[in-house]
């Protein structure tokens, strides 16, 4: 793919590991940021969809909004955008896809899942991060960092990995906007490590 003037950051990390923190405080970077969530996708009539639409539909309107999202974001990097998505285009991928409706699911993700110019995993202690949001147990959150873990293996994507219960969240912003800008403008690392980039976002840790 031909190099394009702005950045796709992508966040990988199970629930309560701080990719919408993350996210939010990245956007004070000296820089044009935006997020866009690529999580599960929820639009206007979808709970209506569901009852009467057959799987195959309800699965391409899915896919078809995470689509657009996807290339919006890309065009925006093109134009000298930093994108910093909260999820990774990928995360649901099916790696071990032994039906067919796994296969079919699994193209559509191919459809706009694309290297990005930057993947953190956000992981850690899974005891730690279940008291952030005890949302799923430990060994739960274990078992989708698991998948995550593997997906990134099954598609050889580079990652950087970022624990993020052995360092304040913080510190873990000021790891990953190190990277970015030292990808996006070398110039100006030292600017920003002076930006008060971090302050307490209640209720996002997603």
């Amino acid at each position: 793919m031909l190099p394009k003037p702005g950045l796709e950051v992508a966040l990988f990390g199970v629930d309560g590991s701080g990719k919408t923190s993350v996210a939010t405080a990245l956007c004070r970077l000296p820089y044009p940021v935006k997020v866009i969530a690529m999580g599960s996708v929820h639009f206007r009539g979808l709970s209506m969809l569901q009852k009467f639409l057959p799987w195959p539909a309800l699965q391409l309107a899915m896919h078809c909004e995470r689509m657009w999202r996807r290339w919006l974001g890309f065009c925006l990097a093109c134009c000298g955008w930093i994108v910093i998505y909260d999820r990774h285009p990928l995360e649901q991928l099916n790696t071990r896809p032994a039906l067919l409706r796994h296969r079919i699911n699994n193209c559509f993700f191919y459809l706009y899942g694309w290297r990005v110019d930057f993947t953190f995993w956000l992981t850690g202690d899974y005891q730690q991060i279940y008291e952030r949001k005890q949302e799923f147990t430990p060994e739960r959150l274990r078992s989708l960092d698991q998948k995550i873990s593997d997906v990134l293996a099954y598609r050889h994507i580079d990652h950087l990995k970022v624990n993020v219960t052995e360092k304040n969240l913080e510190a873990v912003v000021r790891t990953i906007a190190r990277q970015i800008s030292v990808r996006y403008e070398p110039d100006s690392r030292e600017q920003v490590e002076t930006i008060p980039l971090y302050k307490t976002y209640e209720n996002s840790d997603r």
